[in-house]
């Protein structure tokens, strides 16, 4: 699916383009463009083409493109960020219910979600031939509907329903209940992995489609999720967690397709090697310079990701991101029986791999810009005679800090326009995928589901995280036993800045409590800012503020979270 022709060819079909000033709801119910499903939505070609939209929805820059996962990546305790797009983690001055990257990515999963509604209603009445591939772009619509909603409830929790597309503002729902979303949400993963196909339906352009293992995978994180989220934030003791580890298990067993950790842990983060046999729901974007426009619905609508707030301080952009220092210390005490520093290190941050503390095994060091070591890039002779070294090349406050991720970038994009826009100070030139759930992750969601109760399947909890570790570039020694503190610490090494640690932290109930500890251990904790740091508030910030817009101008929201005006 890496073709975007074919889902900008889509946008333009749907039509729905978005204004961040109006009310979602309203845009979508009064919407002059959209076309007469009955006369539309009745061929395979045209079905393809409205689901290739809502997937579309999601890709935009706009959303998982750079603003939502930005939000999902700098909300937890891993990184600072500089950017615009990273203030909804930054816990700082500027963030407010107007801010532009909680506002778009909410609108944009409402979008669609009201659009798998539509597809779900319309598919079934459609001229198909062919039954699987019926069933396949159903599940699809299920899919999706059910990653609308759990995106905008992680992170927005007081949210309404998109139970079935809107033909007018009386459609629309009051505010559920989580209990309700939930429910919703595994419904749609349960129908989603019924009807979608297995690893191998889709092929060549289609490529990273979603799966029957997708829904499997989302399936068993949404009970895990809803175990400890509503252990510590809701009224619920009730625990999912034989359900989660029955999803994963089904996974490992091989009943949707034969997935395996790819030997170099470093493939799953570059562009040559998208799409592998480790990935289970990949978001697909390409480098795109010609087509630049961030909103969805429009012809010349971009499915680029946008790299500012991914990269690494530099010459390039002072507008970056830096990692904290107690999560290079954690890959630093990662080591081999040899005494050789864990490889993951070398395939997840940016670092100066000359460092004394660092123990490389052959093979591995870090390239950055252009190809060139940390230490070639990242040095300046002063005009005193003097040499600067690292970050502080670029300002002093990035000089606090020793590392930053070196996932989310095209690093083969060359520092200087080579004449066809595709160089890294383009930032529609990226085109690198996110991998949002890999077979690793779901090997270490079911050891923590089966040591938190669920009942054993093909694997035991520390065969499942001694996998991880075997893996063929990383080796290290395997544990005897596992408990939920190595589980931890392994989910840093293996998925630091993949979206996954502030969700960690929430179903933990540690979250307030790690922000107060790292917030007042470390001078430097949430420091590269563009506006003074607030500190974590506790009873607050666990959720983000339903945009100010859908809370004055819609009747539907009548409360926002916790905190927020």
């Amino acid at each position: 699916m890496k073709r975007y022709s074919k889902i900008l060819a889509a946008l333009a079909v749907v039509g729905l383009s978005l204004a961040s000033c109006n009310d979602v709801f309203d845009e979508l119910a009064v919407n002059p463009n959209q076309q007469d499903v009955n006369s539309f939505y009745t061929t395979p070609e045209n079905v393809n083409k409205g689901i290739l939209g809502i997937y579309s929805y999601m890709s935009t820059p706009r959303a998982m493109g750079v603003s939502a996962s930005r939000l999902m990546a700098n909300r937890g305790d891993e990184s600072s960020d500089r950017t615009d797009y990273g203030v909804p983690g930054q816990y700082c001055a500027s963030l407010n219910s107007s801010w532009y990257t909680i506002v778009q990515p909410y609108q944009l999963f409402y979008t669609a979600a009201s659009q798998a509604c539509q597809m779900i209603e319309v598919i079934p009445n459609a001229d198909f031939a062919n039954e699987k591939l019926r069933n396949a772009y159903l599940g699809e619509a299920y899919f999706l509907r059910g990653f609308s909603h759990f995106f905008l409830f992680l992170n927005f929790r007081n949210i309404p329903l998109m139970q079935s597309f809107p033909k007018s503002s009386k459609d629309y729902k009051p505010q559920s209940a989580p209990e309700d979303t939930w429910n919703f949400i595994i419904e749609d993963f349960k129908k989603a992995k019924e009807l979608l196909p297995g690893k191998d339906f889709w092929t060549g352009d289609n490529l990273g489609r979603v799966t029957s293992a997708s829904a499997a995978a989302m399936l068993g994180k949404s009970y895990l999720y809803r175990s400890g989220i509503e252990k510590h934030y809701g009224e619920s003791t009730t625990t999912y967690y034989n359900e989660a580890a029955a999803a994963f298990d089904e996974i490992i067993r091989g009943n949707h397709g034969a997935y395996r950790l790819v030997d170099e842990y470093s493939d799953n983060f570059q562009v040559a090697t998208e799409n592998n046999d480790e990935s289970i729901f990949e978001f697909q974007f390409v480098g795109d310079p010609v087509n630049t426009n961030f909103n969805p619905g429009l012809t010349n609508s971009g499915v680029w990701r946008d790299p500012r707030g991914n990269q690494p301080p530099s010459p390039i952009s002072q507008n970056a991101h830096v990692i904290h220092q107690w999560v290079y210390d954690t890959f630093v005490a990662s080591v081999d029986a040899n005494g050789k520093t864990d490889s993951r290190m070398f395939g997840t941050l940016v670092f100066d791999d000359t460092a004394p503390e660092i123990n490389p095994k052959e093979g591995d060091e870090v390239r950055c810009y252009d190809g060139k070591r940390f230490d070639e890039y990242y040095v300046k002779e002063n005009a005193d005679g003097t040499v600067t070294k690292g970050f502080a090349i670029v300002t002093a406050q990035a000089g606090n800090y020793k590392s930053a991720c070196k996932k989310g970038i095209d690093w083969t994009l060359p520092t200087k326009n080579p004449g066809d826009g595709m160089w890294m100070g383009n930032l529609r030139a990226n085109g690198l995928n996110y991998p949002y759930v890999r077979y690793a992750d779901v090997l270490l969601m079911y050891a923590e589901a089966v040591l938190s109760g669920g009942t054993k399947g093909k694997l035991t909890p520390t065969e499942a995280v001694n996998e991880v570790r075997a893996r063929a570039s990383v080796n290290l020694p395997p544990y005897e036993s596992v408990d939920m503190d190595i589980i931890e610490n392994e989910r840093i090494l293996e998925l630091t800045q993949e979206g996954h640690r502030f969700y960690d932290l929430l179903r933990w109930g540690k979250v307030a409590d790690r922000f107060a500890e790292l917030t007042a251990a470390d001078p430097y904790f949430k420091q590269y800012n563009v506006s003074a740091y607030l500190g974590f508030q506790e009873g607050r910030d666990e959720w983000l503020p339903i945009p100010i817009d859908e809370v004055e101008g819609n009747p539907y929201i009548t409360s926002n979270n916790p905190g927020w005006n």
